[in-house]
C-alpha cells in the first residue's frame, strides 16, 4: 500500500503506538555531519546579502576596529604579565594588530612591550612563548596582516602583555592596542 498523499497516512506506522521513527528531508537523502555544516554556512553566507525582515535594519559586512583596554606599566608592575580581554559585540573575523606605545621617562625609552600570548577562545594567535614586540605592530608597520579565526558574540580575546626591562622612579609605558577586522554588523 502506499502512502496517502492526501491525509499524510503512511502503511509503515502503527497510529495505535509509537511508530517508526520518520525523517522529514524535503525528499533528499539525509545529509552528514559535514555536509551538514556546509549548508548552515551556506545559509549563512546568504543571509549576509539578503534583506532580513522588511522595516528592520540589514544586515551589513564592514572592517571595524576591536579594543583592548589600555594598559600602564609603572614601577610597581616590574616584568610582570598584565592579561587584558575583550569581547567583540558582533560575529567578528580579526585581520590585522594595531597598537600604539607612549612613553613617559627616561628608562621607558629602554624596554619595549611584548605581546606574549593572544587568544580568541581558546585558539592561540601569538605561537611563540617569548612574545611578539607590540611596536612591530604599529600602524605604520608593512605587511603585517594576522588573520584570526572566526569568532561570534561572547567568545573572549584575551592579550597578555609583558616588559622585558623594568621601569624606573615615575617612569611610564601606556599601551593602546586593539584588532581591526571582518564584522557583521
Amino acid at each position: 500500500m502506499a502512502l496517502d498523499a492526501n491525509i499524510g497516512w503512511d502503511p509503515g506506522v502503527s497510529y495505535l503506538g509509537a511508530g517508526r521513527p520518520r525523517m522529514h528531508t524535503g525528499g533528499q537523502a539525509p545529509r552528514g555531519p559535514l555536509a551538514n555544516a556546509a549548508y548552515a554556512r551556506a545559509n549563512r553566507v546568504a543571509a549576509a546579502v539578503r534583506p532580513d525582515i522588511p522595516g528592520t535594519p540589514h544586515m551589513d559586512a564592514a572592517i571595524l576596529p576591536a579594543a583592548f583596554p589600555v594598559v600602564t606599566f609603572a614601577l610597581a608592575d616590574g616584568t610582570n604579565s598584565k592579561t587584558v580581554t575583550m569581547n567583540p559585540q558582533t560575529a567578528f573575523r580579526g585581520q590585522r594588530l594595531f597598537a600604539t606605545v607612549l612613553r613617559s621617562g627616561a628608562s621607558a625609552a629602554l624596554t619595549a612591550p611584548l605581546l606574549t600570548t593572544l587568544l580568541v577562545g581558546q585558539k592561540p594567535v601569538i605561537v611563540t612563548p617569548d612574545g611578539v614586540p607590540i611596536e612591530a605592530l604599529a600602524q605604520t608597520a608593512f605587511d603585517m596582516n594576522v588573520l584570526f579565526p572566526p569568532s561570534q558574540p561572547g567568545v573572549l580575546y584575551q592579550a597578555t602583555v609583558r616588559l622585558p626591562v623594568a621601569l624606573t622612579t615615575t617612569d611610564t609605558i601606556t599601551l593602546i592596542f586593539g584588532v581591526h577586522g571582518s564584522a557583521i554588523l
